[in-house]
């Protein structure tokens, strides 16, 4: 009997080690994540050397290298919008689109929310969460929504004149950085 009792304690031993690395490893996969999501997430500054004004009035300073297409086009969504994105390849993994379209308070009667509704419909599950994007002279409301590889960006620039600047924006990347900072250098002529 005693030796049954020393069987024991060291199987207890044993499990007691195996539940404490399984818990270290669990604590250094959340702080890897962790960390890992502040350096995804964090922004870096634009460097904008290109100025364009398109046809709808809207105004942009960005950055060539990242945004190489730069155009006007006609969008099932949103009609007549600019358009910017990183390629003319979609199926590249590095594939960034921006669309702007130039509208008012009537143009949509809730944006987001439709645009949200539309992704929900086409991927199912979507986490939306709001995103802080600052504009001199106007009202921002936006989103990122998580949509499996995805985060699109949805947002409504509300300009005192009562001119409203609908964006919609999908990457393919971790960071979204690049369509924020893209978001907040639009102007209206």
């Amino acid at each position: 009997m005693p030796k049954n009792i020393h069987t024991q304690d060291s199987s207890q031993q044993r499990a007691s080690r195996l539940l404490l690395a399984m818990g270290v490893i669990v604590l250094v996969g959340a702080l890897a994540y962790f960390v890992l999501t502040l350096v995804v997430n964090r922004r870096t500054p634009a460097a904008p050397d290109t100025h364009y004004t398109a046809d709808n009035g809207i105004v942009l300073d960005y950055e060539s290298a990242v945004w190489p297409v730069c155009e006007m086009t006609e969008d099932d969504t949103l009609g007549h919008a600019l358009k910017l994105a990183s390629g003319t390849d979609s199926d590249n993994a590095n594939y960034q689109i921006v669309l702007f379209q130039r509208g008012d308070a009537s143009t949509y009667e809730d944006y987001i929310g439709q645009s949200e509704s539309d992704l929900k419909s086409a991927y199912g599950v979507i986490s939306p969460r709001k995103v802080k994007i600052q504009i001199e002279g106007a009202t921002v409301t936006a989103v990122r929504c998580d949509i499996q590889a995805y985060y699109a960006v949805l947002a409504t620039v509300e300009y005192d004149s009562g001119d409203v600047i609908y964006v919609s924006g999908l990457t393919k990347l971790a960071s979204i950085g690049d369509i924020v900072n893209l978001v907040e250098s639009v102007s209206l002529t």
